[in-house]
């Protein structure tokens, strides 16, 4: 109806089905009350019904003792049709027959028929006797029963029949309001005048079968009572004039109050709905069919990528786009779930509208109503994103304990290899030395390679169980206040001979005299030694090497070690830091295992410091470490130790 406010959504499926078969209960009555024919309004009454619940429907009208007087619309296979008593004023006066597959008829179906019942209780009862005035009574008697009045309007002298009973429902007292429309009308709220004068000009011609429509109604104690009017015009004049019209009245102001409620519940859940990541859904079988979606929350859209009219109206379309092999697997668990009424639950993968396949969850309790439906409410999410952060802690989980393993393998191998290299080294010492046996120049050559490599795989061990400790967390380091300027030199004079061997200058610019930063003096120099010694090693001759003690740019102390060797390409610099990371040197005459500036790194972060590396290829490089200045007195311990 064009009410002037905002219509509810609709109501529940049971209070549309229940205000559509009363409808069909009151065109029936009208039918009789024009033509005075009960069969042939029970004829177009049970067409309806066929149409409202797609199956067959039949009526037999009943004597007294039992015995069928006659019948209408016989089901083909009366064998499997369902009988329902039809009963009036006491007494049952006729069946109404459904059909259905072996008799598979919903149990719910007699309690849905209610509304339907008194209507067609007169039908039958009128059906049994020659028509007479006193089936008028019955007709209105039936309709008093659903709170419905019948009226009939003289277009001619403008008067309304029988609108006393409408009154009376309003709370009028007889004589209290005139009997023409026009003194009707002055009932009808203002807003609703227009509207209903044009619902009843489109019957007039011809637009419309039945003239119907809601209105609000001034009752006598002041409030506005909702009312449905649903009318046909059943005599004309010569010239094509209406000039009696019969039509039925129903106060539906509690129906539309439960409407409303419901409606009012229905956007309340849609609004929840729309706060949740996943989807809502009602999922419906019934014996013999495909199942359907009879529910489907907003969200739902975007999961699926589909319009909710589309998955609601066509399944297939939804099943379409779950892959092949999970359909099966999602099929045998609605199966069970339905065989126990226990939860479903499954696991799947669905390809969207755009193309994207995407990992669903979803899971529902079953119910199963009186009428053998069953009927799942769900909740169905989007897991892609938790399945791959799954996965991602799986891999890191594995990915650490290889890690693990590897650093005690790491651990226990160096640890096993520096007895025996101490005693090679600790025995070509001795020879070096030896008076009794001297060795000649060649073997005291051959002694000082032996030595010198012994030395470096010593030193390439000690990285490694350094490194290993860091990882393991066994590093522990002792903070104290140190002179940043005495460490640099006495770190510099240790390089000096190799810079010598090299040909590479070294220096120490100028500054940094009062810097005392927080550290562990011994991890330190480790520190210096590293960078000095890399410095040195991947120069060339001829080369500098400075180092600079100054204040950075965020106040912090910090050490520069800057060569002009061959520096490091752009795209190995980010990996500089990781171990065994050697780049293009792997392949250079510079022997390394390139763990060393990994654990300069280590300990710098250990110490509470940064270190940064800058580089071009082929013009040197510039290493970094800012340390935080030392505490006033005391010293410190480092973050997290």
């Amino acid at each position: 109806m064009p009410d002037t406010e905002a219509p509810p959504p609709a109501a529940a499926p049971q209070a549309d089905r229940a205000a559509r078969l009363r409808g069909i209960a009151h065109d029936a009555l009208l039918d009789q009350v024009e033509r005075g024919d009960p069969r042939h309004a029970l004829q177009q009454l049970l067409k309806a019904l066929q149409a409202a619940f797609g199956r067959r429907f039949g009526v037999q009208a009943l004597d007294g003792r039992g015995g069928v007087l006659w019948s209408e619309a016989l089901p083909a296979a009366a064998d499997q049709a369902v009988a329902l008593d039809v009963s009036h004023l006491g007494g049952v006066v006729g069946r109404l027959l459904v059909a259905g597959p072996a008799g598979a008829v919903p149990s719910g179906l007699q309690a849905e028929l209610d509304p339907l019942m008194p209507a067609l209780g007169a039908l039958l009862r009128a059906g049994t006797a020659p028509f007479d005035a006193g089936h008028i009574a019955l007709v209105r008697a039936a309709l008093a029963g659903a709170d419905t009045f019948v009226w009939e309007w003289d277009l001619d002298s403008d008067r309304l029949g029988d609108i006393a009973e409408g009154l009376r429902q309003l709370g009028y007292a007889p004589g209290e309001v005139g009997d023409t429309q026009d003194d009707w009308n002055t009932l009808i709220h203002p807003e609703d005048r227009a509207a209903n004068h044009e619902a009843y000009l489109r019957h007039e011609r011809g637009e419309q079968e039945i003239y119907e429509h809601v209105y609000r109604a001034r009752a006598a104690d002041g409030s506005w009572r909702w009312l449905m009017e649903r009318g046909r015009i059943v005599e004309r004049h010569a010239d094509g004039r209406p000039r009696r019209m019969v039509g039925t009245q129903t106060d539906v102001t509690e129906r539309r109050a439960v409407a409303r409620a419901a409606s009012e519940a229905t956007r309340r859940l849609e609004r929840i709905a729309g706060q949740v990541s996943g989807m809502l859904y009602q999922f419906e079988m019934q014996p013999g069919r495909k199942g359907r979606l009879t529910y489907v929350s907003e969200r739902g859209q975007y999961l699926f990528g589909l319009p909710l009219e589309t998955a609601l109206a066509d399944i297939e379309q939804v099943w379409d786009l779950i892959e092949v092999e999970d359909r099966r697997l999602m099929a045998q668990a609605l199966k069970a779930s339905a065989a126990n009424l226990t939860e479903w639950r499954c696991e799947f993968r669905a390809r969207r509208a755009d193309g994207q396949t995407r990992w669903m969850l979803g899971n529902a309790m079953p119910e199963k109503l009186a009428d053998g439906r069953l009927v799942w409410y769900g909740y169905l999410e989007d897991v892609t994103e938790r399945r791959e952060l799954e996965q991602a802690r799986r891999d890191a989980a594995v990915a650490e304990a290889a890690n693990r393993a590897k650093t005690d393998f790491l651990s226990r191998m160096s640890h096993e290899l520096r007895t025996p290299l101490n005693a090679v080294l600790g025995f070509a010492q001795l020879m070096e030395i030896d008076r009794a046996e001297p060795p000649g120049a060649g073997q005291r050559r051959r002694l000082a390679m032996i030595r010198e490599a012994g030395e470096h795989l010593l030193h390439m061990i000690g990285d490694l169980l350094d490194l290993t400790r860091i990882e393991s967390g066994g590093m522990t380091l002792q903070l104290e206040p140190v002179p940043l300027r005495a460490l640099a030199q006495q770190a510099l004079e240790m390089v000096q001979d190799s810079a010598d061997k090299a040909q590479v200058a070294l220096a120490l610019a100028d500054g940094g005299e009062a810097l005392v930063v927080s550290a562990d003096r011994t991890r330190l120099r480790q520190v210096l030694l590293n960078l000095l010694s890399n410095a040195v090693k991947y120069n060339r001759p001829g080369g500098r090497v400075e180092l600079c003690v100054a204040v950075g740019r965020d106040g912090q102390p910090t050490l520069t070690v800057a060569d002009t060797g061959v520096g490091i390409a752009e795209d190995e610099l980010p990996l500089v830091f990781e171990p065994f990371q050697r780049g293009r040197q792997a392949r250079g005459g510079v022997e390394g295992a390139g763990i060393g500036l990994s654990v300069t790194r280590a300990l710098v972060q250990l110490m509470g410091g940064r270190i940064a590396a800058h580089s071009r290829l082929g013009e040197g490089s510039v290493f970094t470490v800012a340390l935080p200045a030392a505490a006033t007195g005391t010293g410190q311990s480092p973050p997290g130790m």
